[in-house]
C-alpha cells in the first residue's frame, strides 16, 4: 500500500502514529474493495486480521437465535477486529458488512505481531489508539442500551471514533472509569 494511498484517507494517522513509523505499517498492510452488502467478517467465525475503514461505511450486528441486531456503523478511520486480537479469542464479536461499497485496510495478526519486532513504538501507538477506541465504543454503548425481544439488554451505539478525538484527555482510563462509576 502507497502512502499517499493511506493518507489521502486518513491523513490523521500521521499525527496518531508519527511520520517515521508509517512505513513498516504500510509495507505488511493491504487494501481491498467490499462491494455494499458483502460480508467482511460474521459474528463467531474466526478472524486473523484488523480490518482499517478507508472510506465507505461498515455495519455491524450481532447474531442471535436466527436474527441479526445492528449495533452501529463504523467509518472510515475506525477499526475492527481488536476485540479477536486482544482478548486472543480470535473470533468476530460481531458480523461486520459493508453498507456501502466500502475500502479497507487489511492488517493480519501475524503481521501485527512481526511489527512488534521490528517497531514497537508504531505498535505501542497503535495498542493505545485501540484500547482508547474499545473505550469509547464502551462508554457510547453504555449511555444507549435497549432491551431485546428476550428480555437481555444491548449495549447499542455509534461507534465510530474519530482519530482525532482518541488522544483527547477525557478519554483517559481514570475518566472512564470515574464516569462509569458516577464520580466526579
Amino acid at each position: 500500500m502507497s502512502e499517499q494511498t493511506l493518507f489521502s484517507h486518513l491523513p490523521e494517522l500521521t499525527d496518531q502514529l508519527g511520520v517515521e513509523h508509517i512505513k513498516p505499517l504500510l509495507d505488511r498492510v493491504s487494501t481491498h474493495e467490499v462491494p455494499q452488502g458483502v460480508v467482511l467478517v460474521r459474528d463467531q467465525s474466526p478472524i486473523d486480521a484488523f480490518h482499517l475503514v478507508l472510506s465507505g461505511r461498515l455495519s455491524l450486528a450481532v447474531e442471535m437465535a436466527g436474527h441479526s441486531i445492528v449495533l452501529g456503523e463504523l467509518l472510515p478511520g475506525n477499526w475492527c477486529g481488536e476485540l479477536a486480537y486482544f482478548s486472543g479469542v480470535r473470533r468476530a464479536s460481531s458480523t461486520v458488512t459493508a453498507f456501502e461499497d466500502t475500502v479497507v485496510a487489511r492488517l493480519t495478526f501475524a503481521d501485527f505481531e512481526a511489527l512488534m519486532a521490528e517497531d514497537s513504538v508504531a505498535v505501542c501507538r497503535l495498542t493505545h489508539a485501540f484500547i482508547q477506541m474499545m473505550m469509547r465504543r464502551l462508554h457510547a454503548t453504555a449511555n444507549n442500551p435497549i432491551i431485546d425481544p428476550h428480555g437481555q439488554m444491548l449495549l447499542v451505539g455509534d461507534l465510530s471514533v474519530p482519530w482525532s478525538e482518541l488522544g483527547q484527555p477525557q478519554h483517559s482510563v481514570v475518566e472512564f472509569i470515574k464516569k462509569l462509576f458516577g464520580a466526579r
